[in-house]
């Protein structure tokens, strides 16, 4: 039998012991999310104040754990834990339960004012100076991605990666503290092996895309001209167009790259959904799953993780994987 065990750190105190953890991380988003419920008076501590006249001493609760609070989440079975979440404590929600609000690696650029113009820079240069001063560290794999007029004026650390990912449809997201900004995906992680109805709880969600008519994607970028270029997907068959902007000054070939992976996502007739899984074995966003559909050996094959839904608590531990394409890279 298999027992549900964790290691948490939260600021200074090491083994915390939760009732409920849930989280999620996801490709399309830079934003990893966590909450943690806690039994209320285990983490309380009493702080003494004086009153005024000095005679009557008074007393109030108050939680241990507090804002900017650093946190580390490690779950599993019989104490083979894996890492699931790092990160910081946003919020403390006072209730029955306590439950903490965390936030991964992008809490830290809320507060970064960020003022600079360039009139070329990389991609890789620009996050460099806005992480500067961060615990965070920026992906090997990034590609090098040249940019030019670009300037932010009083712009919040969040708001200069919004913008890389609307203006320039790039992959932005966070693995713990590294941070990954590129044209495609960053580099593909391990390869799990998931058995539907052997080491899945559910598959019901994972279906075949029905894709009602095939869109090419067209990127199109004006320069200082006026003048717009457009650059097309390698979709053979379409029957309509659809046109995005993007900010000017990307080179050619990386635009195809961008285009490719929109197309790719946008067209894709495969299976997709989610997978309800125990926590082993773990995975990570970026990960691939081979599928043995067993008696369903039309959903065999592999699909990228794009995200985790993840639950730990009384009533088990769970793994939601939402699967969907494999890109070309």
């Amino acid at each position: 039998m298999f027992y549900l065990t964790s290691d948490i750190t939260i600021g200074d105190y090491k083994k915390v012991k939760p009732s409920r953890v849930t989280w999620r991380t996801d490709v399309n988003s830079f934003t990893d999310t966590c909450t943690i419920e806690l039994p209320r008076i285990t983490y309380l501590k009493t702080i003494k104040t004086v009153t005024e006249d000095k005679q009557e001493p008074n007393e109030r609760k108050e939680y241990v754990f507090k804002e900017n609070d650093k946190i580390s989440i490690l779950l599993g079975y019989d104490g083979n834990n894996v890492k699931r979440f790092e990160g910081f404590i946003k919020r403390v929600n006072m209730g029955i339960p306590v439950k903490i609000e965390c936030e991964g690696y992008s809490y830290l650029l809320y507060d970064v004012i960020f003022n600079k113009s360039y009139a070329s820079v990389t991609v890789k240069q620009l996050l460099t100076d806005l992480c500067a001063g961060t615990e965070i560290v920026l992906s090997t794999d990034m590609p090098n991605i040249p940019l030019s007029n670009v300037r932010f004026k009083n712009a919040t650390g969040i708001q200069v990666l919004e913008w890389l990912k609307k203006e320039c449809h790039l992959a932005v997201y966070f693995n713990f503290n590294e941070l990954y900004v590129g044209t495609q995906f960053g580099k593909k992680g391990k390869t799990i092996k998931l058995r539907l109805g052997w080491n899945t709880v559910k598959d019901d969600d994972f279906k075949k895309r029905i894709v009602d008519k095939n869109v090419r994607i067209v990127i199109q970028e004006k320069d200082g001209k006026g003048e717009v270029k457009r650059t097309k997907s390698d979709a053979e068959k379409y029957s309509t167009e659809k046109a995005l902007k993007i900010k000017a000054g990307i080179p050619a070939d990386l635009l195809k790259q961008i285009a490719n992976r929109l197309q790719t996502k946008s067209n894709y007739n495969g299976y997709e959904g989610s997978i309800t899984a125990f926590l082993e074995p773990a995975v990570k966003k970026g990960d691939v799953a081979e599928i043995d559909g067993f008696k369903y050996p039309e959903k065999s094959g592999s699909f990228f993780i794009e995200s985790i839904d993840g639950e730990f608590g009384t009533r088990g531990g769970r793994q939601k994987i939402q699967l969907g394409f494999i890109t070309s890279n």
